[in-house]
């Protein structure tokens, strides 16, 4: 009887213990941010994109869309890379929404291209790190579209504000 009596404490510091170890697994949300960190997103080809000044064709490129909510939320996070003929077009549903676009998770450098109602680009937001805020804009014009593309194709690619229109289709 003796011996059941110095184990029983010991199996209840025990059960105590594991219970404990349970519930902070559980209540510790920090053990799910490493797996953002292994995800890998592919690019989907949904259309393609034309980008003119004074209607000639500078580029063509290749464009994943966007106009879910969940979608405009992950954009291009979880990507390791994007080829520098792709970008990702989001669809604004009303003005301010553009100042939802952030760039927590992102794993490469954009320019994000700010698009009219006249499908004109009114403001190009050039080499925004990843991680970093992007600076609050308030636009005068109404936004339609965004564009996201790799850092320094806005300027390689000749795209200019208050010159520069887009047309696209979708595949």
């Amino acid at each position: 009887m003796k011996k059941i009596n110095i184990f029983f404490p010991l199996i209840i510091m025990f059960m105590c213990f594991f219970i404990n170890s349970s519930e902070r697994i559980y209540d510790d949300f920090d053990m799910f941010l490493d797996i953002g960190s292994l995800l890998e997103i592919d690019f989907i080809k949904e259309g393609e994109l034309y980008l003119k000044n004074n209607n000639n064709v500078i580029k063509k490129i290749d464009i994943e869309l966007a106009d879910l909510d969940t979608e405009k939320k992950n954009g291009l996070k979880y990507r390791s890379f994007l080829k520098e003929n792709r970008g990702m077009l989001f669809f604004m549903k009303n003005k301010e929404e553009y100042k939802k676009i952030d760039m927590k998770d992102m794993r490469i450098s954009l320019d994000i291209v700010y698009i009219n109602q006249f499908d004109t680009v009114i403001f190009v937001n050039k080499y925004i790190n990843p991680m970093k805020n992007i600076e609050n804009l308030n636009l005068d014009s109404p936004i339609k579209y965004v564009l996201e593309i790799n850092a320094g194709m806005s300027k390689k690619w000749g795209i200019k504000e208050g010159i520069t229109k887009i047309t696209w289709i979708m595949n």
